[in-house]
């Protein structure tokens, strides 16, 4: 299939096609990455949730401070690391956006053994449940655009076309704080 033309990722038509064309039953491989990926991260974060030992307040805090954790550790990595550190494998998504973005996913796993590690089974949690959200919201704003917010959908592709504007992708928070926002 040919790369969709400059707006063309926004109107959903060439963005719909979440099936296989040869079997209609067999998602393609973008599908089964995300999927795959949200589904693991949502299930890991209830096992989490369920062993957890802290009692109900703190462990409300915990997953707050995951969640929050989450947006502030994507903005660094989008901007200092992917965008400063390794820029020519982030460029090739920036050039091909529909394409599948399977190199990093080690990586995160492994930071996420970290943070285990150093924050417990309840902040993790946290942190996936909003890696869970960044997964749907990265691929919706590149494959199936019309579900996102407007305003969300925009920041992201703004981002695609100015790459040091808009390192957020699933809020504009950090962008406001840091004054990268577009």
């Amino acid at each position: 299939m040919p790369m969709p033309r400059s707006g063309e990722m926004c109107t959903g038509l060439v963005a719909r096609k979440l099936w296989n064309r040869t079997w209609r039953w067999v998602p393609s491989i973008i599908v089964a990455v995300y999927l795959g990926e949200l589904l693991f991260t949502l299930a890991l974060a209830i096992v989490l949730l369920a062993t957890s030992t802290s009692g109900s307040s703190i462990a409300a805090l915990l997953f707050c401070c995951g969640l929050v954790a989450w947006t502030l550790a994507e903005y660094i990595t989008h901007r200092f690391v992917l965008h400063a550190l390794a820029p020519v494998g982030h460029g090739i998504h920036h050039v091909r956006p529909r394409d599948t973005a399977d190199k990093v996913f080690w990586q995160i796993w492994l930071a996420f053994a970290v943070v285990y590690l150093i924050a417990g089974s309840t902040f993790l949690a946290g942190t996936l449940v909003a890696y869970a959200w960044y997964l749907s919201v990265h691929y919706c704003a590149h494959h199936n655009p019309t579900i996102l917010p407007a305003s969300l959908l925009k920041h992201h592709l703004d981002h695609h076309k100015f790459a040091r504007r808009n390192y957020g992708v699933t809020t504009k928070f950090w962008d406001r704080v840091f004054g990268t926002m577009l």
